[in-house]
């Protein structure tokens, strides 16, 4: 829903906040890099910040999934921005993103996590916080919700064991993550699902399960990828083509209906993204739309152009280089011709029109677009 109210600003002009989201410094933005966009030039709009190095949980998917809990925290330790680290990396974002991301590790974990958060909302960048929500209970969650758009539950299943499975947690810990979603929704903070979909979880999908389990835990909205394989291993988590294709047809199926009838949680992401892989197997795009986001490592470090090319020679320190130097890097070019994620949900995403990218975590900054700067709305 759309909710505008206005107040003062500097005490010479009004401004318009859409939905909690500062309209006239997204517009400034939005235009700032529509400007850079006409004379080829390529920066970041969306800033994605992985606050840590540590995560509790065990996901087999994920590097932050490492069973190694006492060597990763010893890592965070060593490699993890500071307070006021983070700071100056965010006062250099700002001036280029009208989105912040905030995901880790477990970004919770961090004892700075309010404060960190604060700040950003003091810049004026929206916040979308994802999250396991297995540390909410420690949280200040009357407080959060005054500082944040909404929170992203990474929830891969609806099912105690699936859930573990994928998660690589025990039962106690699917139960506190279950208490935490209800105190999201006793405590009004808006949140939605995000889910990985393996081999592991593909059943509630297909039996459409899944979306009355969501709606139950009160999630409004879910959104999906099918799990890109790591590089780094020797296993797959990918369900076989056949059970893909299932799961595509059950969702596609489930959104159909929610559209004629309503009534459970809306899918964010496009129809097309399952039409693709059913009729080719994987996502389709032109070309690899990363540039987009700027995802900022733990250390402050970005990957140019994303962490498949995890090299010291492609690796820029925001400490050190501005954001316009790592985004003159040659090494953006690599992105122009790469194809190789076949079905990751946020690779697919940032590759299409700048609208359709901005519907995911970013509810409301689609319709900014498309209402107040519509000759970006297919801008690539």
């Amino acid at each position: 829903m759309r909710t505008m109210t206005r107040q003062k600003y500097s005490g010479h002009f009004t401004k318009i906040v859409m939905g909690g989201v500062d309209t006239i410094r997204t517009l400034k933005l939005l235009g700032k890099w529509s400007a850079n966009r006409a004379v080829g030039r390529r920066r970041p709009l969306i800033a994605v910040f992985s606050m840590t190095h540590y995560c509790n949980f065990y996901c087999p998917m994920c590097p932050f999934g490492d069973a190694d809990k006492e060597g990763q925290m010893a890592l965070a330790r060593r490699k993890d921005l500071t307070t006021e680290q983070w700071k100056a990396v965010f006062d250099k974002v700002s001036k280029y993103c009208v989105w912040a991301i905030v995901e880790g590790g477990e970004p919770t974990s961090r004892p700075d996590f309010m404060e960190l958060v604060k700040y950003l909302h003091g810049l004026k960048m929206p916040v979308t916080l994802i999250s396991n929500c297995s540390l909410l209970h420690t949280i200040d969650l009357d407080e959060l919700r005054k500082h944040i758009q909404f929170v992203t539950c990474s929830i891969d299943s609806t099912y105690e064991e699936s859930y573990c499975k994928v998660r690589g947690v025990n039962p106690h810990m699917y139960r506190r993550v279950m208490d935490n979603l209800h105190l999201l929704t006793e405590h009004k903070v808006s949140h939605y699902f995000n889910s990985v979909i393996t081999k592991y979880n593909t059943q509630e999908f297909i039996d459409q399960t899944y979306f009355d389990r969501a709606r139950e835990l009160g999630a409004s909205a879910v959104s999906f990828t099918f799990v890109e394989d790591r590089s780094d291993v020797d296993y797959s988590l990918l369900p076989d083509r056949q059970t893909m294709n299932k799961v595509c047809e059950s969702i596609l199926d489930y959104m159909g209906k929610q559209k004629e009838k309503g009534g459970g949680p809306q899918v964010m992401i496009p129809p097309e993204y399952f039409r693709q892989i059913l009729e080719h197997g994987r996502g389709i795009f032109d070309e690899c739309g990363v540039w987009k986001s700027i995802f900022v490592n733990g250390d402050g470090t970005v990957m140019v152009p994303c962490w498949k090319f995890n090299g010291p020679e492609n690796t820029y320190s925001l400490l050190e280089h501005s954001v316009d130097e790592i985004w003159s890097a040659p090494q953006w070019d690599i992105a122009r011709t790469c194809h190789d994620c076949e079905v990751l949900g946020c690779i697919w995403y940032s590759s299409q029109p700048v609208s359709t990218f901005a519907r995911n975590y970013m509810r409301g900054l689609g319709k900014i677009i498309s209402q107040e700067r519509p000759e970006l709305a297919e801008a690539v």
